[in-house]
């Protein structure tokens, strides 16, 4: 299905660039009764279904928040967490529909933007990661997220077993919590692992081992937009095999190792809801926040363009050069939202250790794999990133 790169919905005010766009179908359960999503950032480093709760509302469509079926009268509910923040809000269950390919009764998160749902946010959320609510189009510059990155579950074992370990379920393991609307009192709770939100590419009946994502080449100094495919399934159909891409495995958290001047990054990833290369390098300048950009300092401003390269390690063993460029975030012209030069220092995401964040501008130009945990995708067993 295609994929876009441009400034994003209406709401977002063309406040972002580097954001990969698709649309998304749901519908209510077993029925014709359906709405397409426009404007859904495609993220290989997050799993399952998230729509904001104000566009789902515009769409015309109504879902049924999921009952917590061991508690009487509760509803289910999640607070997932993101590098920069967190969001909240019910879970639902839809038909989802992606292109030609369809995962039936799937659980789907409704970011919370419209204070819609009754029971709020409560303090073990709000106090998560950076404590910084990621509840609006704005934040995410998106109507919602489809994550496909190489897991089936946003939590997997550890939501689903909690409740069975020492001290129970808490922040600590678990996302999920069980909520009585009516006192506006959430308490952490177990979720079986098949009513988690889950990747819907793995779901489908068939190409439901991973994904490909395609984008042209972009010139260093940007361009206004790009357009290229999500493509379902790696070598499940004559036009998805791997043909000569170079496969590095990860580990249990999808990471590899990176070594870059001389550091190792062991902690790395490729991720396209990430719109920059994220990395340590402390003789790179830092951008100034103004008015204008409070958060400029998110992002490198070096005092001319930078040509760097980096050796990404798969757990295989494998080698692969990476050769790529990092400018000044002032010079991108601001009616360009593709850029591929565009980056910045991974201290900002101290929390998830020593890594480099190789987020969209590492797929202008590529042909990226990514391939869900467990399943056989070619010539190799996910946990996997090809390109």
């Amino acid at each position: 299905m295609t994929l876009t790169v441009n400034s994003g919905p209406a709401a977002a005010d063309g406040g972002t660039f580097n954001i990969p766009y698709a649309s998304v179908t749901v519908c209510s359960p077993g029925t014709s009764t359906c709405a397409t999503i426009s404007n859904v950032l495609v993220d290989t480093g997050s799993y399952g279904l998230r729509i904001m709760a104000s566009v789902l509302e515009a769409s015309g469509i109504s879902l049924t928040i999921q009952n917590d079926p061991s508690v009487s009268g509760n509803t289910l509910a999640e607070c997932q967490p993101f590098a920069d923040g967190y969001t909240w809000g019910p879970l639902v269950t839809a038909d989802v529909k992606i292109g030609d390919e369809a995962a039936s009764s799937a659980s789907v998160h409704i970011i919370d933007d419209a204070g819609y749902y009754a029971a709020t946010a409560p303090s073990s959320c709000t106090g998560m990661g950076s404590e910084n609510s990621l509840n609006s189009v704005v934040a995410f510059s998106a109507n919602g997220i489809l994550g496909v990155g190489p897991f089936d579950q946003d939590c997997g074992a550890s939501c689903a077993d909690c409740a069975s370990v020492s001290g129970g379920c808490s922040s600590n393991n678990d996302t999920y919590y069980s909520c009585n609307t009516g006192t506006n009192t959430c308490n952490f709770t177990p979720v079986a692992q098949a009513a988690q939100v889950r990747n819907p590419v793995a779901q489908f009946a068939v190409d439901n081992n991973g994904v490909i994502l395609q984008l042209p080449s972009v010139p260093a100094a940007g361009q206004t937009g790009a357009s290229g495919f999500l493509i379902f399934g790696i070598a499940t159909e004559t036009n998805n095999g791997l043909g000569s891409a170079t496969v590095l495995t990860a580990d249990s958290n999808a990471n590899f190792t990176t070594t870059f001047n001389g550091q190792v990054l062991d902690e790395s990833f490729i991720d396209s809801g990430s719109n920059g290369l994220f990395f340590p390098d402390g003789s790179i300048p830092i951008c100034a926040n103004t008015v204008a950009d409070p958060v400029a300092d998110d992002f490198y401003c070096p005092t001319s363009t930078l040509s760097l390269s980096a050796v990404n390690t798969g757990l295989n063993n494998v080698n692969s050069t990476v050769h790529f460029q990092i400018t000044n975030l002032n010079n991108l012209n601001a009616s360009f939202y593709a850029s591929p030069t565009i980056g910045g220092p991974s201290s900002t995401n101290p929390s998830l250790g020593t890594y480099f964040d190789f987020g969209l501008p590492f797929f202008y130009g590529k042909t990226v794999y990514t391939a869900i945990d467990g399943k056989v995708a070619g010539s190799a067993t996910g946990p996997y990133y090809a390109y």
